[in-house]
Order: C-alpha cells, then structure tokens, then sequence
C-alpha cells in the first residue's frame, strides 16, 4: 500500500481545505498514479488511475513522478505533455517528497476561464501553497510511520508496559502487559492500576512526582486460586508545563518484568555459563568410568547429591555435568563457594535481603542465590564450612522448598535442586558437634565420591598431555611432551594437590622448559625433593617420604573418620595410637 493511502482520510480533508480556501478542484494522487483524494468530480474518481497508470507514457504526472519537478500549465489543450480528458484549461503541479523519495503529487486543476484566468495571475503563490501542503502531508506521513514503528517497538518488548493518567486509569498497555497480569486489553484499558496491584508504589511515585527504577514489587492475587505478580518495576512519570513554567504530572508510564526473567538475566551477565558434560570429566580408569556411570544414573532426578573427594578432584566439574545432563539444563546453575565468602555476608548471599535490612544495605534489596537458582540448580561447594546458624537455615529450605530474604517476613517458595561437595569429613564433623546430623541426612540423598589421583594413576598419562595441549595453546608454545624420565616422576608422585596440582605442575613445566619435550630439570621443586631420596638426604629421611606416601594413599583410599583411621591402622599393622602420632610427625593433613 502506498504512503498516501495509509493516511486516505487526513489526505483527503487536505484536499477539500485546499479546494474550500482557493476555489480550485483538486486531485492528489500516489507514486503509482492512482487517485487518492479529490474534490468535485475528482471526488467519484478516488481509486482510479490518471495517465492510464503508465509511468512511462512521457505525460506530465509521470514526469512528476520521476523528477520531482514543479509543473504549470498555462494551456492544457495544446500542450501534448498534457493527457486532457475532462476538459482541463490550466494546472498547478507539485510533487510530494519523503526524505529524498517522491511519493506523489498535488494538482490543482482549472475547468473554467474564470479559474484559468486566477490561477496564470497567482500562479507563483499557488505553487508556494502548494509546496506547503505537500510538506504537511509528508511530515504527516513521517509522522504516522513513526508512530507505527513505535507501536511496534512497544507491543513486541519482552517488558510489560503500561500507560496511566493522573487519575491512576490505565490508557495503553502492550502484549507481554496482558500476559504477565493475566488479564486482556479490554479488560485492563480504563481500569484503575489498585485493583490490579494494591497499595502500587506507582501512585505514590505520581502523587510525590518522583519516579524510580529496577524496584521489586511483589502483588498477592485477589483470590486464593489468582497467581501472585512478583516484578522488577520502573516508572518514567509524564510531565506537562504549567503556566508558570513549572511541571505538572499527568501520568506515568510503567515498564515491568517478571522476576523470572531478571533471575535469568543476572544470572547469564554474572555468572559462567560454560557448559559441561560428563565427557569432559578426562580418564578410562575403572574408578572414573564407574564415577561417571553413576553421575549420568542420577542426573535426571531432582534429589539432592553430596559430592565428596579431596580439594582439586574436580566436584565442581561434575556438579556442572550433572546439571546440564539433567531436566533443568537450561535454566540456571549458581555456583557458590561456602568457604570463600565470609560467614556475615554468606546468609544474604544465599538468601538475599529486603532494602535497609542491615547497615549498608542497598535501598532496593538484593536477589539470593537460591532465587537466582529457581527452577535450576544451585552448587554449595565446601558446604563444610557453614556455619551451625546457616546450616539450620539451609535445612529449612531443604525441608519446606522456601526462604525468607534477611530482614523481610515473606515466604518465596523456590524449585531448586541442590548439589553440595566437600573435602571434609562430615561424619567426623557431626561426632564432634561441628555439622548438624539431620542437614546430613538431607544432603547426602545421593552420595558421590571422586577419587583422588592417586587412586587412579592409570589416567595421570591422559591429564598430563591435555594440560599440555591447554598450556601450550595459552603460552604459545609447541612443547610436545615429555622425556620418559620426567613422565616417570609424575606418574609415581602422590599428587596430594590432585588434579589441580597436576594442572599447576605442567603450567609451571612449560612456562620454564625450552626444548621440544619437558625434561625432568622443568619440573616444580616439590615434585623433585619427592623423589631426592637418592642423593644426599639421609634413610631416615627417605624411609620418613615413603611413610608418609603409604599413610596417605590409605587415607584417600579409605578415610578420614576415626572409623576409617582404625581400619588403616589394621592394614598398616600397626596400632592406631601410632598411626595418630606418624600422622602428626609427617605433617599429614586431609
């Protein structure tokens, strides 16, 4: 469809004001030499097409059309750019132009010698009136087609969007409105914004003439059956100019979004959302086949899992895998280190706050992980080191599917799945009153332990080479691998550290070496005073490397509880108050 035509009615009112103010009929017409508007006998002529709809015949309009060039026609009888056929004596012609394209034109048409005679004496003042309402229709046009994209812009936002007067009566409102109050246009347009959301801030922001952004409204439904409304909210208020040149609210308008969303977005901004999957957990040992069996069984369950193994195995990498192997792989995973963050801030961190819950709080409150986490997974790694307060919360949350931010009295249920880990011995820690014993219970739902390195030396070789590949690409180097001698070391060394020490070793090893392969002499200190047992040190202290080697292989292998202790005591064939005492002389620590 045409420009002009979009706005038929206003291009035909222009045609009559034109007709009513000169005495002249006119016809205006489209880029395609249809008729849009007329007056007088151009009025029964609307839809038709002049020029027989030729672009190309060479008459006058066509040229028009082409060109953009004024035309007067002193005689149209005789002139043969002049396609007569009611008897026309004289016309007027000016193109109209949108930005650079021309979209039409307006003719004004002479029929009588009377006509013909005002319009050659006032030719040149008719052409600047003319010229005049070409300009009105296309700024009218402009103005329409903005009016259009922002009615688009407006009715395809993801943001609910509503408009109020100064009275509270909602004017406008968009799609995403209607769906996130549950409630149709026809039903929303003229109704009060408290019978929608009670006791709205909005009002308040009208009345004080002061706006707000990114505030948290929460909206209970009228009945028991209506769903509650929980958004982020900003009010953009509408000001008229008084006469006194000062300001005057006549609305506002309201942007808004579920919480949901907001989750999603902060979440995506703030947090690593690189992907894993079981086939990134790297070994074709037994013990880690098994791991990984286990692990892809559970994943699509909702039930809580305890991952537990020493510090650097790689809990958070499994964690990771489980949830992107599970229902809730596309929604969110937060990551949370227990240990890392101090046990003061912890609670808010997990749980979020109300505004002005505590001394420096933000004005508007803060989100929780376990909000973040909605309808996802949360990880609580080294949940160990929670403290007894924070674990009885945790437990409720566990227990009821809800928390309570600090400082607020509202329940917000949450659908969370929760992945824990720790290097700790929990049952230990219950036994000496440090880890409550029904938290326990309803974390270790399903237990995963991940093997030390020690435990499966078989894939030291494959992890070697990967970090090899990894550093290589992040050093820039071209480092091939490694002298058979070197390879030796690191397979029978402990790796306490375990995967992370590995992936250190190797960091530091091409960081240093210079030759194509990494040489024993690359290697970090620690990995080489493990085995210097052949040059100066004396046997005891050789005998003391070994011992303390065999002592913690046991351990890893079976234990940290005083349980376990007994049981490495009687494998060792000693007595446990002796293996106590080794563990403190060896400085043996889990």
């Amino acid at each position: 469809m045409s420009h002009l035509r979009l706005i038929q009615s206003t291009v035909q009112e222009i045609a009559e004001a034109i007709t009513a103010a000169i005495g002249i009929e006119v016809e205006i017409i489209d880029e395609r030499l249809r008729i849009v508007a007329g007056t007088g006998r151009y009025r029964e002529k609307v839809g038709q097409m002049e020029e027989d709809g030729d672009l190309d015949s060479g008459y006058i309009y066509s040229q028009i059309l082409k060109k953009g060039t004024e035309y007067i026609v002193e005689d149209a009888q005789s002139n043969p750019f002049y396609h007569a056929v009611e008897n026309e004596l004289a016309e007027v012609c000016c193109p109209i132009k949108l930005d650079t394209q021309i979209i039409g034109l307006i003719g004004m048409v002479a029929f009588t010698k009377e006509q013909q005679m005002v319009m050659l004496h006032n030719k040149n003042n008719l052409l600047i009136f003319l010229r005049r309402m070409a300009d009105l229709l296309s700024s009218k046009i402009a103005e329409t087609k903005i009016s259009d994209e922002l009615k688009i812009i407006v009715e395809t936002s993801r943001d609910g969007i509503v408009v109020v007067n100064k009275q509270g009566l909602i004017t406008l409102c968009n799609h995403s409105a209607e769906q996130l109050i549950n409630m149709g246009r026809d039903n929303l347009i003229g109704r009060h914004l408290s019978t929608i959301w009670p006791e709205s801030p909005v009002l308040t922001a009208m009345e004080t003439g002061k706006g707000y952004a990114d505030r948290e409204e929460f909206y209970k439904g009228k009945s028991g059956r209506a769903k509650a409304m929980h958004f982020f909210t900003t009010v953009n208020l509408i000001f008229n100019r008084t006469e006194d040149n000062g300001k005057q609210v006549t609305g506002a308008v309201v942007y808004f979004r579920d919480i949901a969303d907001v989750r999603k977005m902060v979440y995506e901004i703030t947090e690593n959302n690189e992907h894993s999957s079981f086939q990134e957990i790297l070994g074709t040992s037994s013990k880690v086949k098994e791991l990984k069996r286990q692990a892809e069984k559970i994943a699509p369950s909702n039930s809580t899992v305890l991952i537990t193994g020493a510090s650097g195995t790689g809990k958070g990498l499994l964690a990771k895998a489980i949830h992107y192997a599970s229902p809730r792989k596309n929604k969110s995973l937060i990551m949370v280190n227990c240990a890392a963050i101090p046990d003061t801030l912890l609670e808010s961190e997990l749980f979020g706050y109300e505004g002005g819950a505590f001394t420096g709080a933000s004005k508007s409150g803060k989100v929780g992980k376990f909000e973040l986490a909605h309808e996802g997974t949360i990880f609580l790694d080294e949940i160990g080191d929670m403290s007894l307060h924070l674990q009885v919360k945790l437990l409720h949350v566990l227990q009821h599917r809800e928390i309570e931010r600090v400082g607020g009295t509202r329940v917000i249920p949450v659908d969370v799945r929760v992945i824990a880990a720790t290097n700790r011995d929990l049952e230990q820690m219950m036994q000496d009153g440090e880890f409550r014993e029904d938290l326990y219970f309803r974390l270790n739902v399903i237990p995963i332990k991940i093997p030390s390195l020690f435990e499966r030396k078989e894939d030291i070789p494959l992890l070697l080479h990967h970090a090899l590949q990894k550093y290589n690409d992040l050093i820039g180097k071209q480092i091939r691998g490694f002298e058979q001698e070197a390879m030796e070391l690191l397979v029978s060394y402990q790796w306490p550290g375990n995967i992370r020490e590995l992936e250190n070793a190797v960091e530091y090893a091409v960081n240093i070496e210079t030759d194509r392969l990494i040489s024993k002499q690359s290697l970090p200190g620690r990995i080489l005073r493990s085995y210097s047992g052949m040059g100066s040190t004396s046997l005891r202290e050789q005998l003391d490397v070994y011992e303390k080697q065999i002592i913690t292989k046991h351990l890893q292998e079976n234990g940290y509880s005083v349980q376990d202790k007994r049981k490495v005591a009687a494998i060792l064939g000693i007595s446990e108050s002796t293996l106590y005492r080794r563990i403190r002389e060896l400085g043996i620590v889990k």
